[in-house]
């Protein structure tokens, strides 16, 4: 208890996720805060009901993640909740199944919560689960705000209030014109289909696919995208559509690095990371939601007798040594094989969720090694939440895969100034992957030595 009333008084004033983990190292439970140092002393202080006492009883580590903002928390704690379902999250629900964020097949496409129990409906896409009703709809009450979208069962007749409120484009307006042209010409629906500036069905989808993004955190994606429609309909001279745009710009800006006060000595490590997640998102084509846990991975062998790896971890950029991993691969490979080696290690490393995977892996090596990688996360079913990078000792090249429908399609190979931040952040990775590796080995070969 000592420990963790220390690590309790470390917490930060900001929003985030925090984690309570038991004797055993399992996450028991998974929670989001605007303010983490707040909500994590509520849980020490006053009376609770009977589950709360009974997850307390059980606290024997805790952990956090940073964001920028209340909604990026929401995010999160819904992605890590669903990828570890801890024992005090499931039991706070007294049985009843998690909410969802559901995107109706039909179209005009509906956007509503509900739980997985009550669907019978056919579904085009889903996200979560999220804790509470109440976050749920706060995400949608976020979201809706900058992208207007329809919430209603049944379609009115005429536009609702949502409509009036602007938090609707008025599908039901769409919906009624095409119903009436099944009565025109094949020509004029043709023609009309093709019209650039009336064609609602296709700004309405859109819309839904802009919502998808947000959900399935590819926020800085989004943002990019925008940027450059908002130049190209300033350029055509499209000013009213570039302002609107521009809006939209200003408004997930806000939701999403809407926390500013952060401490000068945090402020560096904060851009780098912010710089590293951009480079990600425009090499490799998604966005990892925040950057906060990056682990380095490295093997060093002496021919086939003595074939060992590492894991280092790194939490907003400074190492975290209690969460360092050793692995003796002797009986993994039958002969020296670094990309095989690398493989078996992420494979082993992935097998233990309750470590709480990273948001990025650092590889010491170039294609061959980080295509390794890939194949064990994609056998984990985890591409797409973790972000992956080589980086080569000679010229010290970034080696970055782009992946597309689980396959890498494309490899960038960039070289940053010596000077950049990001690199001698992924260099510190890199180089403490290879010493805690190298001092691995020289420990086995030492009693090697003496057997």
């Amino acid at each position: 208890m000592p420990v963790l009333k220390e690590k309790i008084r470390e917490l930060p004033k900001k929003p985030g996720v925090y984690i309570f983990r038991n004797s055993t190292g399992r996450i028991i439970y998974i929670g989001k805060a605007l303010v983490l140092k707040n909500r994590v002393r509520s849980y020490f202080i006053g009376k609770h009901d009977a589950k709360t006492v009974e997850l307390i009883a059980n606290i024997a580590k805790l952990e956090w993640i940073i964001v920028n903002s209340e909604f990026e928390a929401l995010l999160l704690e819904a992605r890590l909740i669903k990828q570890h379902e801890p024992k005090y999250n499931v039991a706070q629900k007294d049985n009843k199944s998690y909410l969802y964020i559901i995107i109706g097949k039909e179209f005009p496409n509906r956007i509503f919560t509900a739980r997985w129990t009550e669907l019978s409906q056919p579904l085009d896409s889903w996200y979560g689960p999220f804790p509470s009703s109440s976050d749920a709809k706060q995400v949608l009450r976020f979201i809706r705000r900058i992208f207007p979208f329809r919430s209603c069962k049944k379609l009115p007749k005429s536009p609702c209030l949502y409509f009036h409120l602007r938090l609707c484009p008025g599908v039901c307006q769409m919906s009624l014109q095409t119903q009436t042209k099944q009565f025109q010409t094949k020509t004029e629906i043709a023609s009309s289909l093709n019209a650039p500036r009336n064609d609602n069905k296709t700004d309405y989808g859109k819309i839904i696919t802009q919502i998808r993004q947000i959900v399935s955190g590819k926020i800085t994606s989004l943002l990019t995208s925008l940027k450059k429609e908002m130049k190209i309909a300033s350029k055509n001279q499209k000013y009213e559509e570039a302002q609107k745009i521009k809006d939209q710009i200003d408004s997930l800006t806000a939701l999403t690095e809407g926390w500013r006060t952060v401490p000068k000595e945090k402020t560096d490590i904060s851009k780098t990371m912010l710089a590293l997640r951009k480079l990600l998102v425009k090499y490799q084509g998604f966005d990892p939601i925040t950057l906060n846990k990056i682990e380095g991975y490295d093997v060093s062998n002496l021919g086939r007798e003595i074939i060992v790896g590492s894991m280092v971890s790194f939490i907003e950029g400074e190492p975290e040594k209690e969460l360092y991993r050793k692995f003796n691969l002797k009986y993994d490979l039958i002969s020296q094989d670094d990309p095989e080696g690398i493989r078996q290690i992420i494979k082993r490393r992935l097998n233990h969720p309750e470590w709480l995977y990273p948001q990025l892996i650092v590889i010491d090596g170039g294609k061959t090694q980080v295509g390794a990688t890939f194949e064990a996360i994609k056998d984990q079913k985890l591409l797409g939440q973790i972000s992956l990078v080589g980086l080569t000792k000679e010229f010290e090249t970034l080696v970055i895969p782009r992946i597309q429908n689980e396959k890498i399609v494309k490899w960038s190979l960039i070289r940053l100034s010596r000077h950049s931040p990001e690199l001698q952040l992924l260099q510190r990775i890199r180089d403490e992957s290879h010493r805690f590796a190298k001092r691995y080995y020289q420990l086995l070969h030492s009693k090697k030595i003496r057997s």
